[in-house]
């Protein structure tokens, strides 16, 4: 199922729903796939919760795995990347229901939606907002190649013109 859920439905019933996606059709990912090879399988479960004053909130667990090819940072060669996601998401209405920062659960997020929930924006999110961790940090820009500048070459010569003494700038002063 790559379309939307009514939320209050999927919530109130405790529905489930469950697919798969190949890498490319994800948009937002195609910029870091090295290659056409993967597969993603989601799940996603509704439920309500209620919080401390008593009120309903809807609640999606999201269970998302599988692979694709990323290149890998030092070689630019295709390279398996294998991943889990589980998170809990809170949905609400707007961002003045949603509590302060220092209020959040480590364990769940708040995102801001409104009747329907695409599964496919979601599992591509989830999917973006785990990648720096699940690589450690190594991919925090997309891995197509960067065309070659000559914007280095300047700087390199503006930082050894800036290391120039400035006791010898004085010396050659004197010499004048």
């Amino acid at each position: 199922m790559s379309g939307a859920i009514q939320v209050d439905r999927f919530t109130r019933q405790n529905q489930s729903v469950t697919g798969t996606f190949l890498p490319s059709e994800l948009p937002r990912l195609a910029e870091y796939l090295a290659g056409d090879g993967g597969e993603i399988a989601y799940a996603l479960h509704g439920s309500r919760i209620s919080d401390a004053a008593g009120s309903q909130k809807h609640c999606i667990k999201c269970i998302i795995s599988g692979w694709f090819l990323v290149a890998d940072p030092a070689t630019l060669k295709p390279v398996r990347h294998d991943f889990a996601i589980d998170s809990k998401l809170i949905l609400v209405a707007s961002e003045a229901d949603m509590p302060p920062l220092e209020m959040e659960s480590d364990d769940e997020d708040y995102v801001v939606c409104g009747n329907e929930l695409d599964v496919l924006e979601r599992v591509e999110e989830e999917i973006l907002l785990d990648l720096p961790a699940t690589l450690g940090g190594q991919m925090s820009a997309p891995t197509k190649p960067a065309t070659p500048s000559r914007a280095p070459a300047q700087r390199d010569r503006g930082a050894a013109t800036a290391k120039i003494s400035p006791f010898a700038k004085l010396a050659e002063l004197k010499k004048k």
